[in-house]
């Protein structure tokens, strides 16, 4: 199962950042090809949430469904794909000692593992160089967190 792991210093609380990412029907704001998000269960999020998420990858619109499987307020979410093409992830933040300015900061880190169906699918990604896409792809998203979340005061990363 191959896997694609980053990780970005984010000049934020941890809990600022967490309150965005756990609102998975907000990743259109910042995942590149990402068309479609939507959450299918009500409530906050939790073990047992699900989000329906579509992108396009290589032209390929590619359409999954996401569960919660572990969650750790502030600190972890767990992932993974109950629908589509077999994957899991997490999105894991550790506080970091504050930036010269004081301004808090966190290590924010990714990782998705997905698996290729046995055949075809390991030529299929070879021909869409598919690990460097994806590999792109999260380095974007780290990216896109960051400037999104360091572009506004502290506190507001629930609310925008």
């Amino acid at each position: 199962m191959p896997e694609v792991a980053n990780q970005a210093l984010i000049r934020a609380p941890a809990e600022q950042i967490f309150a965005l990412i756990e609102q998975a029907e907000r990743n259109v704001e910042w995942v590149p090809d990402l068309t479609r998000c939507e959450r299918l269960t009500p409530g906050p999020t939790r073990p047992g949430t699900r989000f329906r998420f579509v992108m396009r990858v290589a032209g390929i619109s590619v359409d999954a469904t996401d569960e919660v499987v572990a969650y750790e307020p502030g600190r972890l979410i767990r992932f993974l794909g109950v629908k589509g093409v077999p994957h899991s992830g997490y999105w894991q933040l550790q506080a970091q000692p504050p930036a010269a300015d004081g301004t808090p900061q966190t290590l924010v880190t990714y990782v998705m593992s997905f698996e290729l169906p046995p055949g075809i699918g390991p030529l299929v990604a070879r021909m869409l160089d598919l690990p460097r896409r994806l590999d792109e792809q999260s380095r974007a998203c780290l990216a896109n967190l960051r400037r999104l979340l360091e572009s506004e005061p502290a506190g507001n990363g629930a609310t925008m």
